[in-house]
Order: structure tokens, then sequence, then C-alpha cells
């Protein structure tokens, strides 16, 4: 949660900084604002599928884990 919290609070102080960058033609400032909220979008999509990597569909498979040395902590 704090991580979330951290992630949605810099986006926003990044995109507002991104808005007082001196750029005077309207077109290239929303292409850089655009493609600084879109690496800002996939960070945050990013975060909840690396928080779980033993669920979902694309996932590692707990079972090495079961059988090494961490066995008995398991």
């Amino acid at each position: 949660m704090l991580l979330q919290v951290l992630i949605v609070g810099g986006a926003l102080v990044i995109l507002l900084l991104t808005l007082l960058y001196g750029i005077h033609n309207r077109k290239v400032r929303l292409l850089f604002v655009g493609s600084v909220a879109a690496l800002i979008g996939f960070s945050l999509l990013l975060v909840p599928v690396l928080d779980r990597p033993f669920a979902g569909g694309v996932s590692v498979s707990p079972e090495p884990f079961k059988q090494s040395a961490l066995a008995e902590f398991w």
C-alpha cells in the first residue's frame, strides 16, 4: 500500500513538473507529457504483477523452493 501511494504521489509531481517545462510548441509539449504519463501508467500496471509472483496466469511455481534447502521453512 505504501509503495502504491509513493508511486502515485511521485507520478503526480512528475506530471506537474513536465507541464512547467519550457516547451512553447503545444503539440511537442503534449507529446512529452503523454509519453511521461504512459511511462508512469505502465509502471503502475507493473506493480501488482511484481507484487504477487506466485499468482496469476504468468507465475512462478513454488515447487523448487519446496524441494530445496528451504523445504523445512515451507
